[in-house]
């Protein structure tokens, strides 16, 4: 049925103007019917390119050019090969009309037929045309749709992954976390009592060599667990500004002989680099790490390269930050894309068994997140392998880090306020202090150490855990017992570092921090220095 809004567009190629008025008479009474002429047949072409008919009728004998040339030249150069078109002929001729639909026609009139039934094959083949076209139209939004739809699919599909990715590494990295917490304490335990008992063993020459061995022992499980809390960001990281082309050239300095003559190593150019903030310890030995597992790669030899440069803002993920790169390239076998994203995971490895325990690239990759960067891996088989580490760039300058002088061991009777939840190690901690000559007091959260500090004016030190118990944390504590004491000496010790508890202190001021599992000697050389520097307090 016709509607109003259905528009049938009609384009007369006819020379004759009687021809044209009679056309034009007929349909001039239907809403629905918008015609138009054209006399000269040389401009059929320009005038269906403009008006865009639905519908074309055209007369048969025309001078210069004939009915069936402009039905042919419509055809092949029209703006729709499809449009339907009426030949229009006083001739009866079947002949003819052949030789019409032959050339494109969809019908053939002999003029001039009833007025009814040229307005119903009008509607009918304009009807027939605007269907089919709508057809095409709607699947064409259908096949891009189904396109967007895809592409849509596997966008979310990648999106999913990722997130499930970085959903796993999460998940990892709090258990690896919370396992490593709980393991350097066990391991404070062992290694405070192993050193007691070598002290009590002095001059015993066996017995201090089997306790050597157990302390070796602790030394490597303590690796282990450092590696651990890298990975699940919770190592403690004393960032500093760093010139990095300095840092690069010192890692190399220790790889020149570490990856042996198999191995050539190459440093690209790093010139006018941004400096970046991190802790360069941790991240030369990330670096070392990189460059012993690129070494491990390539077992007949070949090529280790360090590079380094700028990129700018958005260049990277679209990040509003600038970063310098430091990439560390192999020659070596490469890696398959199938176990690719797999190689950050803790404990997972492609070397042989014995050969690694897994922990090397997910350390650098805790180590990078921790310090708010990124790290990215290039590896195709047989091709070879490139790490990426983007680091944030900073505008402040590089300072010189001063030597800290360790004071010779002295007989002191210096009190310590030992703050540590777990009764074991706040025990142990205890008998290694008194052990040293010092005086101690302790607490176990940070509302009875506060109470110790109100009532004792003569503590000299405060040696307490990171993560504390309870509605006080270590650094509200800290903060209110140098408030009462100011001056006091604060020497921070942790297993375990939640929620960036000491970056969150960098603020307020220097970190003095001993790291678990620590060993009599190490406590003893923090203790004393903070002693040799520290202000007279007021007892």
């Amino acid at each position: 049925m016709d509607t109003p809004q259905t528009r049938h567009k009609i384009l007369l190629i006819d020379d004759e103007e009687m021809g044209t008025e009679l056309v034009a008479q007929m349909v001039a009474d239907e809403a629905d019917l918008d015609f138009a002429s054209v006399s000269d047949p040389r401009s059929a072409l320009t005038a269906a390119r403009e008006r865009r008919p639905t519908i074309l009728l055209v007369d048969l004998r025309m001078p210069v050019i004939d009915g069936f040339e402009v039905i042919r030249l419509l055809r092949q150069d029209g703006p729709d090969p499809d449009v339907p078109i009426i030949m229009l002929s006083s001739e009866d001729d079947p002949i003819l009309k052949v030789r019409g639909f032959e050339m494109g026609a969809n019908d053939y009139l002999v003029k001039w037929p009833n007025r009814r039934e040229l307005i119903a094959r009008i509607r009918y083949h304009s009807h027939a045309f605007l269907a089919r076209r709508d057809r095409d139209a709607a699947f064409a939004d259908l096949k891009l749709s189904q396109q967007q739809l895809l592409q849509k699919s596997q966008e979310l599909e990648t999106s999913q992954a990722a997130l499930f990715q970085a959903q796993k590494m999460e998940a990892l990295g709090n258990l690896t976390g919370g396992i490593a917490h709980d393991f350097n304490n066990v391991l404070q335990i062992i290694n405070g009592s192993l050193g007691l008992i070598k002290m009590y063993c002095a001059g015993n020459e066996r017995a201090a060599q089997k306790i050597d061995v157990a302390l070796a022992g602790i030394a490597r499980g303590s690796q282990l667990s450092s590696q651990l809390l890298a990975f699940a960001r919770r190592q403690p990281l004393q960032p500093e500004t760093l010139v990095v082309k300095k840092l690069v050239d010192d890692v190399s300095i220790l790889l020149q002989h570490g990856l042996g003559e198999a191995v050539r190593l190459e440093i690209g150019p790093m010139d006018a680099l941004w400096n970046v903030r991190a802790d360069p310890g941790k991240l030369e030995n990330v670096l070392l790490n990189l460059a012993i597992n690129a070494k491990d790669a390539m077992p007949k030899g070949g090529v280790v390269k360090l590079t380094a440069h700028n990129v700018g803002p958005r260049e990277f993920r679209n990040d509003p930050d600038s970063f310098v790169v430091i990439s560390v390239t192999d020659t070596g076998s490469g890696i398959p894309a199938e176990i690719r994203e797999r190689v950050f995971e803790p404990f997972f490895t492609t070397k042989p068994k014995g050969k690694g325990t897994g922990l090397g690239l997910s350390m650098a990759y805790g180590f990078v997140k921790q310090s708010h960067g990124h790290i990215t891996i290039d590896s195709a088989v047989g091709t070879g392998t490139t790490v990426s580490i983007y680091l944030r760039a900073t505008r402040d300058e590089a300072a010189h880090a001063a030597i800290r002088a360790v004071p010779a061991k002295t007989d002191t009777k210096e009190l310590v306020l030992v703050v540590e939840d777990e009764e074991g190690v706040r025990s142990s901690t205890i008998e290694l202090l008194e052990a040293l000559g010092f005086r101690t007091l302790s607490a176990a959260d940070g509302e009875s150490a506060l109470a110790l500090v109100e009532s004792n004016d003569d503590i000299d030190i405060v040696f307490t855990d990171v993560v504390m118990p309870g509605p006080v944390r270590s650094i509200d504590f800290v903060l209110r017992a140098q408030a009462l004491r100011p001056g006091l000496s604060v020497l921070f010790t942790s297993g375990y570092v939640q929620g960036d508890v000491l970056e969150e202190w960098s603020g307020k001021s220097d970190i003095n921090f001993l790291a678990k599992p620590y060993n009599i000697d190490d406590l003893a050389a923090k203790l004393k220095y903070l002693l040799a520097v520290q202000p007279t307090l007021p007892h």
